[in-house]
């Protein structure tokens, strides 16, 4: 049985974020087409730019996906379609209705489409009713294209049109949506002249009859329904006074609360206050070929809900039997004009038109990879060696082998840092003398530092055929470049002497480590500080014999010693330090806990309020809409929405309320001066009786 499913899934890479799709092992768009178990799936309000469009999402697996999106709001609208390439492959796809803007720059296919690429069957927009812009002004028929609203596919048995129609959020976007649902159907109308079967698909955005919303049940309400002109439209194409089929209608004709969409700002999802504005209408001749249909509204992830028709895989007709495989996959079907590369993946489908996803630049593997930019292309060539180099290399093998380059300059400067490390004769005086034989020493290192450096940049003779004659003196004089007092050299010379005291220990590694820079410094040993002297304890005695003793000694000494008198002074300030000590912990304790009531007071949370027609608990939100109450709390009656709640009086009137539903109690959380009563715990700490209502938290 095939099954066509169509949802406004309302941002289309958040519904992976929701159960089950939220714990499938292939969390991904080919992952939730599996998991809705559809052959031909159709979204709506997929809300992504053609930047934001990924692998994943346009190619997914076996599925053949086909997007739209709006040319002049980005990230705005926006309809694509998910076709199992293992039951079936469109013939000719496009965007649009009206068909003005197929062979024009700017659409989703480029180049745009040929002649043998539309589907055809486009309404003459003159004889099209259209009625003016809100402003007054002639109605543009080309804008009604630009948004990004229908995806449609020839399958060869019927025309399927994925739409996204216009709300109407004010006046001003009436005219638009009304100009929108009439060119449809006269489009709808040029097919079924040339002979063809359609079916629609989409979040049409008009309640058909009052049993489709959740305020038909009010007397009020169902009397006004039909004083909206896009409801008296579609009533009129429907059946039975119109030629389209309203699918799932017919498979549940007096089924009650059947909503396809919620209002969340209200919180109408949890009692189904909500209304059915998604629908699949198919033409009269596709009858024999409807299972039936239904809603899905157990599944979560937007605030619509998918909706699907089931087809018979067969049907019996003047006593043969087709199936409908055969009808979708024609054998003659028009070859697909998509390129196709030797590196794509190979699949036993035909291929399908070039407005699939798959045929766009950034999915084609004709564009370069940022990694391409910076890849080598190079060969690496290994250098070729000179006999004088590789017995240099036999010579030493722990030493490290530079290539050199003889015939360019940044070789001979390799050669001349390499020649001053090989040659062991050439000194590296790190302070220049000024004295006679300082100078000529000098001279003469410079002169053998020349000359290694022409052999070790020339090579043998065999290896350089054409020598380079070089202009400047074979001998250089390091000590003219810079003042006497700040002369540097390479290194250190024999001739100059170094004092003893400065004389420091060579490293054996040359040139520091990076990570001595972060090394800790080993701490120097301190003196020891003397010790203060000891006195020695004295004891109080304890025998009046002894202190007849000590009265004796006392009185043969000229003044009485100290110790006795420091440790019994000593000993009574102990004792007075204590007692303030714990007085003063006292008074902490009794300050700490008379703070913190006041505190938990001062941060309890708010305690909700009663509504004044129920008495019960009110339940608070924040405005979260664009404005300058963005961010604010306020309290609602937390009996949940329904067909009669109270809307306040000047929306609804006194004898359409139904008490069993939520009454228009309002308030500012600013204006809420009730808090709750924080409850004492041990330990001088309090925590609050209730906790918040906040939802965010």
């Amino acid at each position: 049985m095939m099954r066509i499913l169509t949802w406004n899934v309302n941002v289309l890479r958040t519904v992976l974020d929701y159960h089950p799709f939220s714990s499938l092992p292939n969390k991904n768009v080919e992952g939730l087409l599996e998991e809705l178990k559809a052959d031909i799936i159709c979204f709506q309000e997929h809300k992504t730019r053609r930047q934001q469009l990924d692998r994943s999402m346009a190619c997914p697996g076996p599925f053949d996906a086909f997007w739209t999106f709006p040319r002049s709001k980005l990230g705005y609208s926006g309809v694509c379609t998910y076709v199992d390439s293992r039951v079936c492959v469109p013939l000719r796809a496009e965007e649009g209705i009206t068909g003005l803007l197929l062979s024009e720059p700017g659409g989703t296919m480029k180049p745009p489409w040929t002649a043998e690429e539309k589907i055809g069957c486009y309404p003459d927009m003159d004889d099209v009713q259209l009625d003016d812009e809100f402003d007054g002004t002639p109605f543009d028929p080309r804008s009604l294209d630009v948004e990004g609203r229908a995806v449609v596919l020839d399958f060869g048995l019927f025309v399927l049109f994925n739409l996204y129609c216009p709300n109407e959020t004010n006046e001003q976007r009436r005219p638009y949506k009304m100009n929108f649902l009439r060119t449809l159907q006269a489009r709808v109308d040029a097919l079924v002249a040339a002979g063809r079967e359609v079916i629609i698909a989409g979040d049409i955005n008009v309640m058909r009859a009052p049993l489709d919303s959740g305020e038909g049940g009010v007397k009020t309400t169902a009397e006004q329904h039909y004083e909206h002109p896009a409801r008296v439209w579609l009533d009129s194409w429907c059946a039975p006074k119109g030629p389209m089929v309203d699918v799932v209608r017919e498979s549940w004709p007096n089924r009650e609360g059947m909503f396809t969409c919620w209002n969340q700002k209200i919180d109408a999802r949890p009692a189904n206050y909500g209304s059915r504005i998604d629908l699949i209408l198919c033409t009269p001749g596709l009858r024999p070929w409807i299972n039936g249909g239904d809603i899905q509204n157990k599944v979560y992830g937007s605030d619509h809900c998918p909706v699907y028709i089931d087809l018979h895989d067969s049907i019996d007709r003047d006593g043969q039997t087709i199936f409908i495989r055969d009808l979708l996959n024609p054998v003659n079907r028009p070859p697909s004009t998509g390129t196709v590369f030797p590196w794509d993946e190979p699949r036993s489908a035909p291929q399908p038109p070039r407005f699939a996803t798959k045929f766009m630049e950034e999915f084609s593997a004709k564009q370069r990879t940022l990694k391409s930019l910076w890849a080598n292309t190079k060969p690496k060539v290994k250098p070729v060696q000179t006999k004088t180099q590789e017995t240099k290399a036999e010579s030493d093998p722990d030493r490290e082998e530079i290539p050199l380059e003889p015939s360019t300059t940044m070789g001979i400067a390799r050669a001349a840092f390499v020649a001053l490390d090989a040659s062991p004769s050439v000194a590296r005086p790190a302070f220049i003398d000024e004295s006679p034989s300082a100078q000529a020493s000098t001279s003469a290192t410079a002169t053998q530092t020349t000359q290694a450096t022409q052999e070790a940049a020339s090579g043998t003779s065999s290896a350089r055929p054409t020598p380079v004659k070089r202009t400047e003196p074979s001998t250089v004089d390091l000590t003219q470049d810079s003042p006497p007092a700040k002369k540097m050299s390479l290194g250190r010379t024999r001739s100059t002497p170094v004092p003893k005291g400065k004389q420091k220990k060579a490293s054996t590694n040359g040139q520091a480590k990076l990570a001595a820079f972060w090394s800790v410094p080993k701490a120097k040993p301190k003196a020891k500080e003397p010790s203060p002297p000891r006195f020695p304890q004295t004891s109080l005695p304890s025998t009046p014999k002894q202190a007849s003793q000590v009265g004796s000694l006392l009185g043969e000494m000229d003044e009485p010693p100290d110790t006795v008198q420091d440790e019994l002074f000593a000993q009574a300030l102990a004792e007075e330090d204590a007692e303030v000590e714990a007085e003063r912990a006292r008074e902490r304790e009794a300050r700490n806990q008379a703070a913190g009531s006041q505190w938990a007071s001062m941060f309890a949370p708010k305690k909700a309020p009663l509504c004044t027609v129920h008495q019960h608990p009110c339940k608070d939100f924040i405005v979260k809409v664009q404005g300058p109450n963005k961010g604010k709390r306020f309290w609602l009656c937390s009996k949940p929405v329904g067909p009669g709640y109270d809307m306040g009086r000047s929306k609804r009137p006194r004898e359409d309320v139904d008490p069993r539903y939520r009454c228009n109690f309002f308030l500012w959380d600013s204006a809420n001066s009730q808090r709750e009563v924080p409850r004492r715990l041990g330990g001088g700490s309090s925590i609050s009786a209730g906790g918040t209502n906040d939802p965010g938290v």
